[in-house]
C-alpha cells in the first residue's frame, strides 16, 4: 500500500512537472485489452468533474480498477491520456452481505485540474449503500455510489469525491488523514461507518 500510494505521488509530480508519458493520438483507445479488462459489462463512469476527463472504475476477477481517462475526441498528442490502477479487491466485495464499506477509499493525481486544490478519491462499496461521505482535514464531501456490474448475486458499488490534497500544516496526505467514512441507503439512514 504504501509503494501504490509513493508512485501514486510520484505520478502526479510527474504530470505537475510537465513530464508526461506520451500516448500521442496514434496510441490505440483502451480496449478488451487493458491490463486487467472487466470481468463482466462496462467501466462504469463515476466523475467527469474535470473537463474533458472521465473517471471509472471496475472489477476484474479479484482486481478493482480505476481508470482516468481524456474522454471522447479530447486525446492529445504528446499528452498523458489515461492513467489505469489496479489493486486487489477487498475480499469483502466477494461475498454477498449486510451494507459494508470494506476499505477508506485510495487517491489518485490523475484527472489533473490545475486550478484545484483537491485531489479525486475512489472507493468501493458492498450492499445497499447508495451515498458515501468522506472527511479529510476537518472537510466532508459526498458522492453517489454506482453499482458495478459483478457476477454470482453480488452487489458492489463505486464513489469517488473531492477533498482538498493537504491539511493546513502539511502537504500531502496519508490515509489516516481520512477520519470518517459513512455510508448511507436510499433513505439516508446510516448503514455503514469506518
Amino acid at each position: 500500500m504504501r509503494k501504490r500510494m509513493f508512485a501514486i505521488l510520484a505520478a502526479g509530480l510527474l504530470v505537475v512537472s510537465g513530464c508526461t508519458i506520451n500516448f500521442g493520438s496514434s496510441a490505440p483507445k483502451p480496449s478488451a485489452s487493458w491490463p486487467h479488462p472487466p470481468t463482466l459489462g462496462q467501466p462504469v463512469v463515476l466523475d467527469t468533474r474535470v473537463p474533458g476527463w472521465e473517471t471509472s472504475a471496475w472489477l476484474a476477477e479479484d482486481m478493482f480498477c480505476v481508470r482516468a481517462a481524456r474522454a471522447g475526441d479530447r486525446w492529445v498528442d504528446g499528452k498523458k491520456n489515461e492513467s489505469i490502477f489496479c489493486d486487489p479487491a477487498p475480499s469483502a466485495l466477494d461475498e454477498i452481505g449486510p451494507p459494508l464499506l470494506p476499505a477508506k477509499p485510495l487517491p489518485y493525481l490523475v484527472p489533473w485540474d490545475p486550478g484545484s486544490d483537491e485531489i479525486i478519491l475512489v472507493g468501493s462499496t458492498r450492499g445497499d449503500i447508495t451515498s458515501v461521505s468522506v472527511t479529510m482535514f476537518g472537510q466532508t464531501a459526498t458522492g453517489s455510489v454506482h453499482p458495478l456490474p459483478a457476477t454470482r448475486g453480488r452487489q458492489v458499488g463505486a464513489y469517488a469525491v473531492w477533498l482538498p490534497r493537504s491539511g493546513p500544516d502539511r502537504d500531502g496526505m496519508k490515509l489516516s488523514d481520512i477520519t470518517a467514512v459513512i455510508g448511507r441507503n436510499a433513505a439516508g439512514d446510516i448503514v455503514a461507518h469506518l
